[in-house]
């Protein structure tokens, strides 16, 4: 029996010692997530906000889907890495409380956010674009504060993200529709620029002249090419006059499009 007795005690204490001794082995290992300092040169820019690198530093955004998102101010993160004295912490992955509206309706969990046009603050992905993370917890608007939106009041509040910075594909859109989003995109950020506006109607009127001289080249000299060959099965003694005709037609065709690609150089250059 007192064998049975020491056994026993022996077989729990060989059990019970390694968890005695190394409790972490029973535990998920846990990250830390380490935030960096960056200095912001948007002065407005609070905790929470969503901000873009620029040719100004790092500031708000001020457009949907901004595909220059940088990351969140967030005043009170676990772990800062300082490498300057001034600036802010920023979050470029992990956990952070975002600034969010209903722009887009209510937010639900699991729901991609995205940048808006309401500065530094977010608002619920409906098309695939570029993304600032996924909400950790919904938010519907009720008895929170109200702003000014695009189309009238809209609430604003803070929810937790999970921060991953990409493009999201949410459905499968038509190419067009997201090559015209893009282009639209593109035209608001840089039209918010001065400097960028002449550049922006030097392209537009280049590219127009080019369209103008190949529509024009086109309807004017191709149909004489048709024509022409439609005259040598009808004429074929005047075979010789006519393919003169058809090669000065041609070249007419080829230099109103050099012309119009000359013209489009020289106005992008001015």
């Amino acid at each position: 029996m007192k064998k049975v007795f020491l056994l026993l005690f022996f077989t729990i204490t060989l059990y019970a010692i390694p968890y005695t001794l190394y409790p972490i082995h029973a535990q998920e290992p846990q990250g830390i997530e380490v935030t960096s300092v960056y200095e912001v040169a948007d002065t407005e820019a609070s905790n929470g906000d969503i901000l873009k690198a620029s040719d100004q530093g790092l500031i708000r955004t001020t457009i949907g889907f901004d595909n220059k998102m940088f990351g969140i101010i967030q005043d009170t993160p676990l772990v800062v890495y300082r490498t300057e004295t001034k600036g802010k912490p920023v979050i470029r992955s992990g956990v952070a409380q975002v600034n969010i509206t209903t722009l887009n309706g209510p937010i639900k969990y699991g729901d991609y956010i995205t940048s808006s046009s309401i500065p530094g603050k977010g608002q619920k992905t409906l098309e695939s674009g570029y993304t600032v993370g996924m909400a950790l917890a919904g938010f519907t608007g009720e008895g929170a504060e109200q702003i000014d939106g695009p189309n009238g009041k809209v609430a604003i509040g803070k929810i937790p993200v999970a921060v991953r910075i990409e493009y999201t594909e949410l459905t499968n859109p038509r190419f067009f529709g997201r090559l015209f989003a893009f282009l639209a995109t593109t035209f608001l950020e840089n039209i918010r620029d001065p400097k960028q506006i002449g550049n922006i109607v030097r392209l537009a009127a280049a590219g127009l002249i080019i369209l103008l001289s190949f529509t024009f080249g086109f309807l004017t000299f191709s149909r004489s090419i048709v024509k022409s060959i439609e005259a040598i099965g009808r004429n074929p003694l005047a075979k010789s006059t006519i393919q003169l005709s058809m090669i000065i037609n041609l070249a007419l065709l080829v230099l109103t499009g050099i012309i119009g690609i000359v013209a489009s150089i020289l106005i992008i250059r001015l």
